[in-house]
């Protein structure tokens, strides 16, 4: 019973996590086709990130931490040491990476506006450790689902 409940709650805060983060393009897109909106958005996606998207991940770390405890799953089997190896790289990328280039980017649009060099380069930068973050969380869930040993 425990293993279906980590399940579950392993499922779904995944689940919830990589939904949010997988928005993210769609808010942007709107908000740079309306300028005025734009810091609104971002610091929305910083609260999204804090209250969201990253706990979300967190937890699916941790309840997947679990479960291999409680499932007899070996430590060395190879889907699980990547999906760990990737969880722990994501991590460091969004604390490490997207967090500071998400000040840098509201920063640069606050001083300089959205045209401005400054702030297309940092929305760049941020766009593609979006999109890194995206593929690293698309590798994990087939890791997770196809399990090759």
């Amino acid at each position: 019973m425990l293993k279906v409940l980590l399940l579950i709650l392993h499922i779904l805060s995944v689940m919830l996590a990589f939904g949010a983060s997988a928005s993210i393009g769609f808010w942007a897109g709107r908000a740079h086709a309306e300028p005025a909106h734009l810091g609104f958005m971002l610091r929305s996606l910083q609260k999204l990130d804090r209250f969201l998207i990253d706990p979300g991940y967190g937890l699916g770390g941790i309840t997947g931490i679990a479960l291999v405890q409680v499932s007899g799953v070996p430590w060395t089997v190879l889907w699980v040491e990547a999906g760990m190896l990737l969880w722990v790289i994501a991590l460091g990328l969004t604390h490490g990476l997207l967090r500071p280039t998400m000040r840098r980017q509201i920063a640069a649009l606050e001083a300089d506006g959205p045209t401005s060099a400054e702030y297309l380069a940092v929305a760049r930068k941020s766009q593609g450790i979006g999109l890194s973050l995206s593929l690293i969380a698309i590798a994990i869930v087939v890791l997770m689902v196809w399990k090759p040993i």
